[in-house]
């Protein structure tokens, strides 16, 4: 049971942390209110006090998923377009999909299950957490093809520079799926880190960078090193 000390607030953010691995292993579809005040450890009437409705605290989950500053982003914002910050933040970003992110208000593993069960319903969430957490870099990233075309950093493409961000996303989102269950659909025969690095590398020439511009601007361990993300 709930410390009865706690403020309203603290109660609010107790029961969507005690909810959220109910949701994401049942979607919101299947998931009853009563197995969600159980989950909390509650009444369902101490649910329905402090969220009228089961939408109304799905709402509040979807959220909270969108509330974590992304400080390995922000360490960007100010970086001129060019081909060495469009390696940064693809590496950046696919990192963050495949192996996660230490301090998230929602765990790799629960996202990504929010993420698949949401697309199976209304695609609500996972169109939320599209929007607020990987749209912000969009244009940036987008910038950055610009620059490193003009620089000779890239190949001509069919693709455009909005797909090939998309498909980038895309990729490691699947990725990430397949090692949802304990033992993973698809044994890549590598550990998580070089994964990492080979997604990495294929998007890169995926979008376009030569060769050359990969030998000089992916090094995996100065990129680990300047995001502070190694050995999670």
């Amino acid at each position: 049971m709930f410390d009865q000390r706690l403020t309203a607030e603290q109660r609010r953010e107790a029961i969507v942390r005690a909810v959220l691995p109910v949701f994401a292993r049942k979607g919101f579809a299947n998931t009853t209110t009563r197995e969600l005040a159980e989950a909390a450890g509650v009444s369902e009437a101490l649910i329905y006090k402090h969220f009228p409705s089961k939408q109304s605290l799905y709402a509040e989950i979807q959220n909270s998923g969108c509330k974590d500053k992304d400080h390995g982003l922000e360490k960007l914002a100010g970086a001129e377009p060019s081909t060495s910050t469009l390696v940064h933040i693809l590496y950046y970003l696919l990192r963050t999909i495949v192996v996660g992110r230490p301090g998230d208000t929602i765990s790799w593993e629960i996202k990504h299950r929010m993420i698949l069960n949401s697309c199976l319903e209304d695609g609500e969430f996972t169109r939320l957490l599209y929007e607020n957490r990987f749209s912000c870099c969009f244009n940036k990233v987008q910038a950055c093809l610009t620059a490193a075309e003009a620089a000779g950093d890239i190949v001509k493409s069919p693709i455009s520079r909005q797909n090939r961000v998309r498909f980038a996303h895309h990729l490691a989102a699947m990725i990430a799926v397949n090692h949802l269950p304990e033992n993973p659909v698809i044994d890549y025969q590598v550990d998580r880190e070089e994964l990492l690095h080979q997604v990495v590398w294929f998007v890169l020439r995926g979008v376009g960078l030569t060769d050359k511009a990969i030998a000089k601007h992916y090094n995996p361990t100065a990129l680990s090193d300047f995001f502070g993300v190694g050995n999670q």
